[in-house]
C-alpha cells in the first residue's frame, strides 16, 4: 500500500502529458485539411458554372457566326441585284437632248438619249432608272412624257433592256423660287444580272457618255421680253421722203 500513492501520481501525469500531446497535433491536421479543400478540391458548383460558362461561349460563337450568314454576303441573288449611280453600276449612258422646253410658265421639259454603248451586254442584263438627282436645291424632277424631241417614255421607272437602243424619254421640271441655271441631274437605279460575274462584266465597261443634262431656264426675264418688243417694233425710217409733184 504504501507504494500505490506514487503509482497512481505517475499514471496521473502521463494521462496528461497524453492529453496534452493529443491536442496539440489535432489543430495542424484539421488546417491542412482544409487548405486542401479550398485549393485543390474545387467544389462541385464551381465546376458546373465554368462547364456552363464555356458552353455558352461555345453557342455565342454559333450565334454570330449564324448573324454573320444573315447579312447575305455569300446570297448570289444580292450579288446579281445592285442599287446605285448608273455611271457606276454598269447602267446605260445617256445625254441632254437640249434646253429645257417651256410647256407652261414654271413647267418645263426636258428630253434624253439613252444608250448602251461599247461592247454589247450579256442577254438577262437590265437596267430600272429610279431616281433622279440634282446638285443643287430649286429644282423638282418628275417623271412623264413631254416635249417636242421624240420622247416616248418617262425617264423615271424606265427599264432598259440588254443592247436596247433608239430610247428618248422625258422629265417634268418644276423650278423654285431658288433655282439656279446650270443644275445638274443625274440617276439613280437598279442593275439586274443572270449571275455575279455578269453583273462585274457590266459594271467595268468602258463607255463614253453624252453630253451631261443641264438645266438652264429657258423662259425669257422681263428685261429680255422688253427688248424683244421693241425688237419688233417699226422703227422709223432716216431716209428722206420725196414729194413728186403732180
Amino acid at each position: 500500500m504504501a507504494l500505490s500513492g506514487p503509482r497512481v501520481g505517475l499514471a496521473a501525469i502521463l494521462s496528461l502529458v497524453a492529453a496534452f500531446a493529443l491536442v496539440g497535433c489535432g489543430t495542424p491536421v484539421t488546417a491542412e485539411d482544409a487548405g486542401r479543400t479550398t485549393t485543390a478540391s474545387p467544389s462541385p458548383s464551381t465546376d458546373a458554372t465554368k462547364e456552363a460558362t464555356a458552353e455558352g461561349e461555345t453557342d455565342t460563337g454559333g450565334d454570330d457566326q449564324g448573324q454573320a450568314d444573315s447579312d447575305g454576303g455569300e446570297d448570289p441573288t444580292q450579288d446579281r441585284v445592285r442599287t446605285g449611280p448608273v455611271a457606276q453600276y454598269g447602267g446605260p449612258a445617256y445625254g441632254d437632248q437640249g434646253t429645257a422646253e417651256v410647256l407652261e410658265p414654271g413647267l418645263w421639259c426636258k428630253t434624253i438619249a439613252v444608250f448602251w454603248g461599247g461592247d454589247p451586254v450579256p442577254e438577262g442584263v437590265s437596267f430600272t432608272f429610279e431616281n433622279a438627282v440634282t446638285d443643287r436645291p430649286g429644282l423638282q424632277v418628275d417623271g412623264g412624257v413631254c416635249g417636242t424631241r421624240g420622247a416616248d417614255r418617262s425617264c423615271l421607272g424606265m427599264l432598259v433592256a440588254a443592247n436596247e437602243s433608239g430610247i428618248f424619254c422625258s422629265l417634268v421640271l418644276r423650278p423654285g423660287a431658288d433655282f439656279q441655271d446650270g443644275t445638274a441631274i443625274t440617276f439613280l437605279g437598279t442593275l439586274e444580272c443572270p449571275t455575279a460575274e455578269i453583273c462585274d462584266e457590266v459594271a467595268a465597261r468602258e463607255v463614253e457618255p453624252g453630253p451631261p443634262i443641264i438645266v438652264n431656264n429657258p423662259e425669257p426675264s422681263a428685261e429680255q421680253d422688253q427688248d424683244q418688243e421693241q425688237e419688233q417694233q417699226p422703227q422709223p425710217s432716216d431716209t428722206p421722203t420725196t414729194e413728186v409733184d403732180g
